[in-house]
């Protein structure tokens, strides 16, 4: 009698379509050239557990670095780029930083980014 209904629960999150499953993991760009391990952990600390971070110094052409931030849970990950995505400055006067799922393979860009 309908008990099926319940089912629809496994779904969540299944907007980002990060190829394996739901992404934790988060690239963040944007970031001062001389960023540490620490101030990265401060800030996406506060929207859950920060398991692993990895900090790509100055490659790109602006001297910004880039940086990789994974979470414990794809929840906490959704929580940081909602919050922190083009709204949050490391260090005020230098631009917004950009915050999204990291891609995991498949080369197909996930949602509209």
């Amino acid at each position: 009698w309908g008990g099926d209904s319940w089912g629809g629960k496994g779904g969540g999150g299944s907007f980002n379509q990060g190829g394996g499953g739901p992404n934790k993991k988060l690239f963040v760009g944007n970031l001062p050239a001389d960023i540490t391990d620490e101030a990265l952990k401060s800030v996406f600390g506060s929207y859950g557990n920060v398991v692993n971070s990895h900090i790509m110094a100055g490659k790109s052409k602006s001297g910004q670095s880039c940086a990789f931030v994974e979470y414990t849970s794809p929840q906490e990950a959704e929580t940081a780029v909602m919050t922190l995505h083009e709204k949050y400055e490391i260090r005020p006067g230098e631009g917004m930083i950009i915050v999204k799922f990291a891609n995991s393979g498949g080369g197909k860009g996930s949602g509209p980014y």
